[in-house]
């Protein structure tokens, strides 16, 4: 079957056992073949934002990030919640999308993975996404009940609860892709 989409996951964490970048992992591999999900991984290589670095060229990384972004039918980004807020190295991805040309319009669906008490993150990442003109797939981010900090891609895919809530995120966007 042809691929319908590409989809750029985008993990709000950088810790090397993530419960966010589990589910984005597994969403990977419960994906069906009309989307192809690509898994960014360079979140912790990108400078610190600077509007006076949005020169030509851009620095190696922030343009690897433009790219990857540009080329991708829409984004399914799972971001903690740190300090009821979007965590530092995520806000600082976004502030470097904001110049990017190709940004406005782009797809973009919200997983939370940490249904009880991480809604503030959820909200400012809404906020911020709409600001950047982002066409957000859903009212409210895709809820993926995780067991918390540290869960592995295989206890996501273990649980046939978890594997339905990520399945629905999938339809979202095959629905939402397939449409335009």
């Amino acid at each position: 079957m042809k691929v319908v989409a590409q989809v750029l996951c985008l993990s709000g964490s950088l810790r090397r056992v993530s419960s966010n970048s589990a589910a984005l992992e597994a969403a990977y591999r419960l994906a069906p073949s009309t989307l192809e999900l690509l898994l960014y991984k360079g979140l912790g290589e990108l400078p610190l934002f600077n509007p006076d670095a949005e020169t030509d060229p851009l620095p190696p990384a922030v343009a690897e990030l433009r790219e990857a972004v540009d080329s991708a039918d829409a984004l399914l980004i799972a971001c903690p919640e740190y300090a009821h807020g979007v965590p530092g190295a995520f806000k600082n991805l976004l502030d470097w999308l904001v110049g990017s040309p190709d940004f406005p319009g782009k797809p973009v669906l919200l997983l939370n993975t940490a249904a009880r008490g991480s809604y503030h993150a959820q909200e400012a990442l809404a906020e911020i996404l709409s600001t950047m003109s982002a066409q957000l797939l859903a009212a409210q981010p895709v809820t993926v009940s995780l067991p918390g900090a540290g869960c592995s891609v295989t206890q996501v895919l273990e649980s046939a609860d978890r594997c339905a809530e990520l399945q629905v995120a999938l339809r979202v966007l095959v629905e939402a892709l397939a449409a335009d």
